[in-house]
């Protein structure tokens, strides 16, 4: 996930402190998220090849063929990551506001959005959750983690997980003295893996996990996993260094080719 498009889905469930990620993928250069609240849907797509990001609105647990376009914004990065992510999260409060029927995003309470931001934070199966606890097994990642959320003001779990927690899981490898450290790492990752939901199984095993190179250091880490943890990388591990395509084309990529077709766009 772009840290972009990450922005904007947090910035989206912040300003719409109901709605929670069901569902998320990256096909095709779109990055996809679907949310709900339990009575209606809301699907963001993050479109690169033709600059726009869009929003569509459907009921709860519609299909891809139940969802009608909101909106649509055009997002062209500048090369200026700062600039570009405080657009992103235009972005997200400008579909909050739209998607909400016209309630402004900015004027949600103060205090609402430290609720809001206070149950994720406790929510024990949330990508957030996951990597606060992150310094509790690796405390060198604590520091690291107070500049990312002072920089980005939020937390962009797989961000931070790939530019910081790799690194340090890498470190501990490294080093063969702390085989005990290293038994308690990844004895925490199984941990969150299992009672974690989508977001952190995929950040566990496709940004961390996946990070691991060498036959001989696999090996090593498959054998402080259970058997089923172990075949959950290995699965994931066919995905390196390749695009995820989906199985057969969604009524959103039908969608997206009339989009690229207005725009002109041709596929290299």
């Amino acid at each position: 996930m772009s840290m972009y498009f990450e922005a904007a889905i947090a910035r989206f469930t912040e300003n719409l402190d109901k709605f929670k990620v069901v569902s998320s993928e990256n096909a095709n250069g779109h990055e996809t998220a679907v949310l709900t609240d339990g009575k209606t849907s809301a699907k963001i797509v993050y479109a690169p090849d033709v600059n726009r990001f869009y929003l569509f609105k459907g009921a709860a647990d519609c299909g891809d063929d139940g969802f009608e376009e909101v909106q649509s914004y055009f997002f062209e990065l500048t090369g200026d990551n700062a600039s570009d992510l405080r657009e992103a999260l235009s972005v997200a409060n400008e579909f909050s506001e739209s998607f909400d029927g016209g309630v402004q995003a900015v004027t949600v309470p103060s205090s609402s959005r430290t609720a809001s931001k206070k149950d994720r934070e406790n929510d024990e199966t949330s990508a957030v959750y996951f990597v606060n606890r992150i310094p509790s097994v690796l405390p060198e990642c604590r520091e690291p983690l107070l500049q990312h959320k002072e920089h980005y003001e939020m937390l962009l779990p797989n961000k931070f997980c790939d530019e910081v927690v790799t690194a340090a899981v890498a470190k501990v490898l490294s080093d063969k003295t702390q085989k005990k450290k290293a038994e308690e790492l990844f004895a925490f990752f199984e941990k969150m893996y299992y009672s974690g939901d989508m977001d952190v199984k995929s950040i566990i095993t496709m940004t961390i996990l996946n990070s691991i190179t060498g036959e001989e250091r696999i090996a090593y880490v498959e054998g402080l996993l259970s058997s089923d943890m172990a075949k959950a990388w290995r699965s994931a591990r066919r995905f390196i260094g390749r695009q995820v395509k989906p199985e057969k084309e969604t009524a959103y990529q039908q969608l997206t080719k009339q989009y690229r077709e207005q725009a002109q766009i041709t596929r290299r």
